[in-house]
C-alpha cells in the first residue's frame, strides 16, 4: 500500500565520468520491514546506499521520503530526514567516549566536561534500548566490534532514525553477538523502524528478511517477498547463472602424509597434533576465540612456538618465521585481507608477485618479463576482474582482492596452503569460484587447511574436520560423521558418542 512506503527510489542513476554505476533503479521500501539488499560485489549496493547517506549525489532520478520528493546532498541532510547508515567499517572516534560519539555531529550537540552529566542522561535510554550495559563515559576504542555497532545503532535512535541501513553487520561478529543483533533488529522493526540489511550471507537473509531486492551490474533485477523465492532462485537472480554445484564433490583421492604436527604449544594453543595428507581439504571449525586462527599462525611461524615438532613429507623441519614456511612451500592467506593480505596502495601486479619476486631474484628485464607473465596467467586462471594489472588492488571488490591474495601464494607453487576465512565478506558468485579453486588445488595434490566461521562451508568443503575449543583440538570428524550437530557438540565441549 502506498502509505506504507517510507522510502522510494525512482529511476535513480549514477555516473562516474563515463562509467554508469547505477542505471534507472526503482523500488520502494516499506515502513517497519527488514528489506534485504543483495547482489554480487560491484552490483551497485554500496553506491546506492552512499546516495541515500548523502555521500554521493544522484546523476538523475528522484528519491522520496514519506511520499515527498527530497534531495539528499550531504550526511547531515540524510540524518535530518531520519536516514542512518552503519557501515561495516564503522565511522567512530575511538579516542572519544561513547557519549561523545553519540552526540557528535547531532544538531545542537554540545561537548565538554560541564555538559557530560547532561549528555550521559540523554544517551542512557538509547544505550539501554540496544541492551548495551556499559558506562557511557567508556572510551570507544576499548569496545568490541559488536559493542561499537550497538553504539552506532543507539546513535541512530537518538537521531530519531526512520530508515537504518546495516552494511554487512555480522561480518566480524561471533554467533552470540549475531543473535543479540537480530533481537535488536526485531525490536526496532516492532517500533516501525525500517531496516535495509545488506549481506552476502543467504541464511541470514532468509532468517530475518521480509522482502529482498536484487541488484546486478548496476541495474534493478527485482524485489521479492522472502517466502516467494527459494535460495537457489535468488542466487540465480544475483549472479545470472545456475550455481547448482556451489560446493564441489568432497570425494578426493588422499595420498601420503604431507604435514605432521606433533604436540605444538605456544601462548595461544596447546597440544596440537594432527596430520594433513596430500590432496585433501582439512577443515578447522570452532567458536570465535577457540584458537583456530592462532593454530594456523603457529604452524606458519607468524607466532612463536614454545614446543612441538613439525614434519613435512616425513622430514622434521624447523619453522620459526614466515620466511621459513615460505621456503618450505607453505602459503598462508590471513583472516584480515585488508590489513594483512594486500597492500592497498600497490597494484594488482605488485601484490600478486610480492612473494614470487622475493623467491626469484633474477634482475632487470628478465625479472620484469616473468612477473608480467605470472600476473597475466593468474588474472586469467582465477578470473580476477580488473581493468589491467596496474590497477590499485584497493579499488577491487572484496572477492577480486581475495583472489589476488590467493594468487600471490599460488604463484610460488606451494605444497601446503593455509586459508583463514577465505570467503569472508565476498559475494556468492566469488565464493563459488573460490570453492572450486580449493577443490582443484586439492586434486592437484596440494594439502589445504581451511578455517571458517561458516559451518556449512566447512562441512561441504572438507574431507576431515578438526574442531577447536580453548586452544586445543577437541575432536576430529570425517566421512558421514561430518554433521553440523557433531561439530557444535565438540565446539561446545559436550561429550559426543560419534567417532571419526
Amino acid at each position: 500500500m502506498a502509505e506504507d512506503i517510507v522510502l522510494e527510489f525512482r529511476n535513480v542513476s549514477k555516473k562516474f565520468g563515463s562509467v554508469k554505476a547505477l542505471d534507472n533503479i526503482s523500488f520502494g521500501v516499506q515502513r517497519g520491514e527488514v528489506h534485504c539488499l543483495v547482489g554480487e560485489n560491484g552490483a551497485g549496493k554500496s553506491t546506492l546506499m552512499k546516495i541515500l547517506s548523502g555521500a554521493y549525489d544522484i546523476t538523475s532520478g528522484k528519491i522520496f521520503m514519506d511520499g515527498k520528493e527530497t534531495r539528499i546532498t550531504n550526511p547531515s541532510e540524510a540524518s535530518r530526514l531520519g536516514v542512518t547508515v552503519v557501515y561495516q567499517e564503522m565511522n567512530t572516534v575511538d579516542k572519544l567516549s561513547i557519549v561523545d560519539n553519540i552526540v557528535l555531529g547531532m544538531e545542537n550537540a554540545k561537548l565538554g566536561f560541564n555538559l557530560k552529566k547532561e549528555n550521559i542522561k540523554f544517551v542512557k535510554p538509547y544505550l539501554e534500548r540496544v541492551g548495551l550495559s556499559v558506562n557511557p563515559d567508556t572510551v570507544m576504542g576499548t569496545l568490541s566490534i559488536a559493542q561499537k555497532q550497538m553504539v552506532m545503532i543507539a546513535k541512530a535512535l537518538a537521531q530519531k532514525v526512520k530508515v537504518l541501513v546495516l552494511d554487512e553487520p555480522t561480518a566480524m561478529l561471533n554467533e552470540n553477538e549475531v543473535r543479540i543483533l537480530f533481537d535488536i533488529i526485531a525490536s526496532l522493526k516492532k517500533d516501525g523502524i525500517t531496516i535495509i540489511y545488506i549481506s552476502h550471507r543467504m541464511e541470514e537473509i532468509y532468517e530475518i528478511g521480509d522482502r529482498i531486492t536484487v541488484l546486478k551490474d548496476g541495474t534493478y533485477v527485482g524485489t521479492f517477498e522472502r517466502d516467494s523465492i527459494s535460495m537457489d532462485q535468488l542466487i540465480v537472480k544475483m549472479v545470472g547463472r545456475e550455481l547448482s554445484a556451489v560446493y564441489p564433490d568432497r570425494k578426493r583421492e588422499r595420498k601420503g602424509a604431507l604435514l605432521k604436527v606433533k604436540d605444538l604449544n605456544n601462548q595461544n594453543v596447546s597440544d596440537i597434533s594432527f596430520t594433513l595428507y596430500q590432496g585433501e581439504v582439512l577443515g578447522v571449525a570452532g567458536l570465535v576465540g577457540s584458537g583456530r586462527s592462532e593454530m594456523l599462525r603457529a604452524i606458519f611461524g607468524a607466532d612463536a612456538k614454545m614446543s612441538g615438532e613439525v614434519y613435512m613429507k616425513g622430514q622434521k623441519v624447523d619453522i620459526n618465521s614466515p620466511r621459513d614456511s615460505i621456503k618450505k612451500g607453505i602459503g598462508f592467506v590471513p583472516e584480515d585481507r585488508k590489513t594483512q593480505g594486500i597492500i592497498r596502495c600497490l597494484s594488482v601486479k605488485e601484490n600478486l608477485t610480492l612473494i614470487y619476486s622475493q623467491l626469484n631474484a633474477n634482475h632487470g628485464f628478465l625479472k620484469k618479463k616473468k612477473e608480467n607473465k605470472v600476473t597475466r596467467d593468474y588474472i586469467n586462471r582465477m578470473n580476477i576482474k580488473t581493468p589491467n594489472k596496474e590497477q590499485l588492488v584497493g579499488r577491487l571488490s572484496g572477492g577480486n582482492s581475495q583472489k589476488v591474495v590467493i594468487a600471490k601464494w599460488l604463484s610460488i607453487a606451494p605444497d601446503i596452503l593455509l586459508l583463514d576465512e577465505p570467503t569472508q565478506g565476498i559475494d556468492v558468485g566469488a565464493k563459488a569460484e573460490i570453492y572450486q579453486l580449493i577443490d582443484q588445488l586439492a586434486r592437484e595434490g596440494i594439502g589445504v587447511i581451511v578455517v571458517s566461521s561458516d559451518l556449512m562451508e566447512i562441512i561441504n568443503l572438507s574431507n576431515r574436520i578438526l574442531v577447536m575449543k580453548d586452544g586445543s583440538i577437541a575432536g576430529e570428524l570425517s566421512g558421514d560423521h561430518i554433521t553440523e550437530d557433531q561439530v557444535m557438540l565438540y565446539a561446545m565441549g559436550v561429550e559426543s558418542n560419534e567417532a571419526s
